[in-house]
């Protein structure tokens, strides 16, 4: 059934192309430098809170700046993507309600966006590896089996909270308010030998994985581990399977509460 629902959901590629065009026109619609937004906010953040950790921790900007940023692309993909597919059902009632097309293209389009957001935030990742003078190395050659992966686990994710988000409407803030926590308890700011008492967090962190398959050929020039990779894949795989079971189950059920 769950197949049947995704196949029928990519018969609609017209539509889907449709709904990502719209994502990017509501972020950037009148907004003077447009779609450079997307550049810029990372570049900010990179230039604030990278500068500032590695002054009071005296670590090199080389070094810890590209281990911050690949750690920081990894988790914003993740957190922006799937607080912005809790809004993609209840904030787009009319095509639930009015409009006969499959309710899983709504969520799919805000990861979708969200990947070509992504994609250029590699970009600029890249672009500051060669201005801060680190090497690069042949282990960035798995970079997209870690977008595959990570696309995965973040459409679950994406799948989970468009639903819960139509039955219990406080779940957005109560999910943004994990996040905010979940970064400063995740090795983004801070790195794994400075993890103290956090290093037990960081063990059961199921985004820990993911910022590895990125932070690891950056940062540590090396391909990360088969272990890392195994978690990584069946946190993707298992994540995929209950977000799609759960909103294949329930979105018949939808309009009731639209």
């Amino acid at each position: 059934m769950i197949v049947s629902e995704f196949r029928e959901a990519l018969s609609y590629r017209d539509f889907l192309k449709y709904l990502v065009r719209q994502q990017f026109h509501q972020r950037y619609h009148g907004s003077v430098l447009g779609l450079f937004w997307a550049l810029l906010y990372p570049l900010v953040t990179f230039c604030s809170l990278a500068f500032v950790f590695s002054y009071v921790n005296h670590w090199d900007i080389r070094d810890y700046g590209v281990f911050f940023f690949s750690g920081y692309v990894v988790w914003n993909f993740i957190t922006n993507t799937t607080l912005g597919a809790a809004d993609s059902i209840t904030g787009q009632a009319s095509f639930v309600t009015s409009v006969r097309v499959p309710k899983l293209l709504l969520p799919v389009a805000f990861v979708l966006a969200g990947i070509i957001d992504f994609l250029l935030n590699l970009g600029i990742l890249m672009a500051l590896m060669a201005i801060l003078g680190a090497p690069f190395s042949a282990a960035l050659a798995v970079t997209p089996l870690v977008v595959l992966l990570l696309g995965v686990f973040t459409l679950g994710l994406a799948l989970v909270s468009a639903v819960a988000q139509v039955f219990f409407r406080d779940f957005k803030m109560l999910l943004s308010s994990v996040f905010f926590i979940g970064f400063f308890l995740s090795p983004i700011l801070w790195k794994p030998e400075a993890a103290g008492p956090l290093a037990m967090v960081a063990a059961v962190n199921p985004v820990v994985p993911f910022l590895r398959l990125l932070q690891w050929p950056v940062w540590m020039r090396s391909v990360p581990s088969a272990q890392t990779f195994l978690a990584a894949g069946a946190l993707a795989v298992g994540m995929f399977a209950v977000g799609a079971a759960l909103f294949v189950r329930l979105q018949r059920r939808f309009y009731y509460y639209l």
